[in-house]
């Protein structure tokens, strides 16, 4: 009688094990099926292949080659892609805390009829896109998937990551280290008045039109040692962006010698083109064709030797 009762109660167990069970993986599977990205392979969105979007002005297109992002539309854009990594990681976010709106909404009602942004992924072999409509009164904004008659709400700081424009991703370059010990000459030549100056260092000090001038080298000392542009204009322009940025022949060209790393004087340039009226110069760096905006504070210690 008792190995009776143990076997009932045995059986019992592994039935409710069994029931538990089917809980948790019907839990699981209803998780995956809320997600609009989820693929077959689980993939995760920040092992995305491609990325593109459209914020109604621009189109952005990237993809990922050997574990590198570019930018489509020009492979040798230098292109920093944590911005990249940025957008799949919220898009991730976003993909497990959705919800339809609730009650439902008529895509027409919200302008996802005639979306003029939108977001394409392709995770794995999958590519999902979502479409964006109008802001709603309380800053989200209306979001439909391809495939899907459901409408979500998408926070206002995950659409505005796609505002940004291919120009405002770039890598910009950086000066080599400048400082009091391995520079040499400094040269400004002004095209306005055509007037050259030269600022050499010398063993009593800089020397500035057969002149020491402290004060004017500590301040080109400070500004060489802190400078770094402000943004990318221009990558690979066309020969018309030159005269359009005055940089045919530009307003002042600041040439500044140093002995580099392996022990030999270097030259570095920096041509500057219009000063714009945000107070901004077109600038390029050395032979570099690429075009970039630098404040006119920061180059304002060099022009102050002329």
């Amino acid at each position: 009688m008792k190995r009776t009762i143990l076997l009932i109660l045995s059986l019992v167990l592994v039935l409710a094990l069994m029931g538990c069970g089917g809980e948790k993986e019907d839990a699981a599977a209803e998780v995956a099926d809320n997600n609009m990205l989820a693929s077959n392979t689980q993939t995760a969105v920040t092992d995305a292949g491609y990325l593109e979007y459209d914020n109604s002005q621009v189109t952005c297109r990237f993809r990922k080659e050997e574990e590198t992002w570019k930018w489509v539309d020009n492979e040798k854009f230098p292109l920093d892609a944590a911005y990249i990594e940025e957008i799949l990681a919220a898009l991730e976010a976003l993909d497990t805390t959705l919800t339809p709106v609730d009650p439902a909404v008529d895509p027409a009602d919200c302008g996802l009829d005639e979306s003029e942004r939108y977001l394409t992924v392709t995770v794995g072999e999958e590519t999902t896109t979502l479409r964006f409509g109008n802001q709603s009164t309380s800053g989200e904004w209306y979001m439909s998937v391809d495939g899907s008659s459901d409408v979500y709400l998408a926070a206002d700081d995950f659409v505005r990551l796609m505002d940004r424009r291919i120009y405002d991703m770039a890598v910009l370059p950086t000066l080599p280290e400048l400082t009091e010990d391995n520079l040499t000459v400094i040269t400004v030549r002004s095209s306005e008045n055509n007037k050259n100056v030269r600022l050499t260092k010398t063993d009593e000090g800089w020397v500035l039109e057969n002149r020491l001038a402290p004060e004017k080298a500590e301040a080109v000392e400070t500004a060489l040692a802190e400078f770094s542009f402000d943004s990318c204009f221009n990558f690979d322009p066309s020969p018309d962006a030159a005269p359009l940025c005055g940089l045919d022949v530009p307003s002042a060209v600041i040439s500044v010698a140093y002995i580099n790393t392996v022990g030999t004087e270097t030259t570095m340039t920096l041509s500057l083109g219009t000063l714009r009226q945000d107070g901004f110069y077109y600038v390029t760096l050395n032979d570099d064709t690429t075009v970039y905006l630098v404040s006119q504070d920061k180059v304002a210690p060099f022009l102050a030797l002329l």
